[in-house]
């Protein structure tokens, strides 16, 4: 009787077989075969799963961010806490060795616009647009519960954060010895803190 397979689950396995090869190779240098050797298929058997390495390719950077946005959800109801929320959804895109999806993620968002794949771009947008609504629903509800104070506009607050979890991302990647994802965390309180700064300091003045 010939071996009965999980379609979705061997889909998976194989896009987590390629974070894995992303993080090692970066999306551009990626290769069907690397993927094979790190799964242990032959490279026809990705036929059966994948049209194409696009297809494969948006499939792992979709599941990657949706476990990395399904980990936020899940730890942020552990708080009521907009800034707390804030933190830990900027945290948890901070590559991390010890969650492959994370660096992932990260690599691939950096790499996607050299590959010229419509597709992926357009999931790109989608997924970058999704988790700012994410960000900004948390600088909201901590304005509303009085924990930070801002005196600009939210998006301005939102487009800072990006600028520093980019740049924070992207020399986490490239130096990982010495720019360990300890640093990039203390970046990111020490901007946080700032927006703490504000409205504490409106308070001993009142």
């Amino acid at each position: 009787m010939p071996k009965l397979v999980n379609h979705n689950a061997r889909r998976e396995e194989i896009a987590r077989a390629t974070w894995v090869v992303v993080q090692k190779l970066g999306v551009e240098g990626l290769r069907l075969r690397d993927i094979a050797n790190q799964v242990g298929f032959t490279t026809g058997v990705f036929s059966h799963y994948f049209r194409d390495k696009g297809s494969l390719l948006r499939y792992a950077f979709n599941l990657a961010y949706d476990s990395l946005h399904e980990e936020i959800l899940s730890s942020n109801k552990q708080t009521s806490s907009g800034i707390e929320q804030f933190r830990h959804a900027l945290v948890t895109l901070i590559p991390n060795t010890k969650n492959p999806a994370s660096v992932a993620f990260v690599s691939m968002c950096f790499g996607i616009r050299n590959l010229g794949d419509p597709l992926l771009t357009a999931d790109y947008k989608r997924k970058r647009k999704q988790y700012s609504q994410l960000l900004k629903s948390y600088i909201s509800n901590a304005v509303t519960e009085n924990e930070i104070e801002i005196q600009h506009r939210i998006g301005d607050t939102l487009d800072l954060s990006f600028a520093v979890l980019d740049g924070v991302c992207i020399a986490s990647l490239q130096n990982p010895s010495s720019y360990p994802r300890t640093k990039g965390i203390k970046i990111i309180d020490t901007m946080i803190s700032e927006l703490v700064y504000r409205v504490n300091e409106i308070s001993s003045a009142n």
